[in-house]
């Protein structure tokens, strides 16, 4: 087994070709080996007081900005030179005024402050999710993409290009496809929107994941994986949560990495990796 947690290595599950620790995520990255990591992608909690068990989801918004800041601090050092870190938050009401905080914009100034470049602000678009009486309904939250040098890092353009689909295009003869850009929609899977639905209370049930709040979908983080790695490389996920990260990165032949606070969550995690994935990649 490959050393990916230095001395917390002997704690580490291995599924598959997916390792990943019940820790602390800050604790945790800044004993893993520096430049050890080709991208991070993650979705911290939004400070919306969701039932994540051990994590404490009703903190002051200076709480929320220190976790964010460690996140970042910590795994600077893990990423490659070339590596990327994709954020996912969203737009949230102040619990006490109301007024919607632009989470995005103040993880943007908090990795900015500590070395990142934003090389992409993506639109994530959907359309389960609950609808407002006293304001517009939230149908979209931020990725936002930082690398840790704006002149080298990573791009895959051909690897997630748009089939082109109109008839008669001429540019079906030997296209390549389009560009995605930067508003994701999946709901019309061979649109240029990047459209990738919530997984909703339904499905959880489905798959026996009604425990964990918010779960990324799949097709999402396999394209961004896709886009900043390539086949081999290794992807963490500091906030694991269910464990879609690493189900995308072994179905895409990465190492996936995970870090997950509650070990309540573990044996979904596990089950996922085992049953939602291909063969392992190196054969072990």
């Amino acid at each position: 087994m490959k050393n990916y947690f230095n001395e917390n290595q002997d704690r580490a599950i291995q599924v598959k070709d997916c390792y990943y620790i019940i820790a602390d995520c800050v604790e945790t990255m800044r004993s893993m080996p520096k430049g050890s990591v080709n991208t991070i992608v993650t979705s911290p909690p939004y400070n919306l007081n969701k039932k994540y068990g051990k994590y404490d989801d009703n903190r002051s918004f200076a709480e929320w900005e220190e976790l964010i800041a460690n996140v970042a601090d910590a795994a600077y050092d893990v990423l490659t030179p070339d590596g990327s870190f994709l954020l996912n938050v969203s737009p949230i009401p102040d619990k006490k005024t109301k007024e919607i905080i632009p989470l995005d914009a103040i993880a943007y100034f908090i990795f900015k402050k500590r070395g990142y470049a934003l090389r992409n602000s993506i639109v994530w678009h959907f359309n389960n999710m609950q609808n407002c009486t006293n304001r517009l309904s939230g149908r979209w939250e931020s990725i936002l993409w930082f690398v840790k040098d704006i002149n080298n890092y990573q791009f895959n353009l051909d690897d997630i290009r748009i089939p082109y689909i109109t008839k008669g295009d001429k540019r079906l003869e030997g296209g390549t496809g389009r560009n995605p850009t930067d508003t994701w929609n999946f709901d019309i899977p061979e649109s240029d929107f990047w459209y990738f639905d919530r997984v909703n209370n339904m499905t959880k049930n489905k798959l026996g994941l009604s425990e964990h709040p918010c779960i990324y979908p799949t097709p999402m983080i396999e394209r961004i994986i896709k886009m900043t790695t390539k086949p081999g490389d290794v992807v963490l996920d500091p906030f694991l949560g269910s464990g879609t990260t690493l189900v995308a990165a072994q179905n895409l032949k990465r190492t996936g990495l995970g870090i997950e606070l509650d070990e309540r969550f573990s044996e979904i995690i596990s089950k996922r990796v085992l049953n939602e994935t291909t063969d392992t990649l190196f054969g072990l």
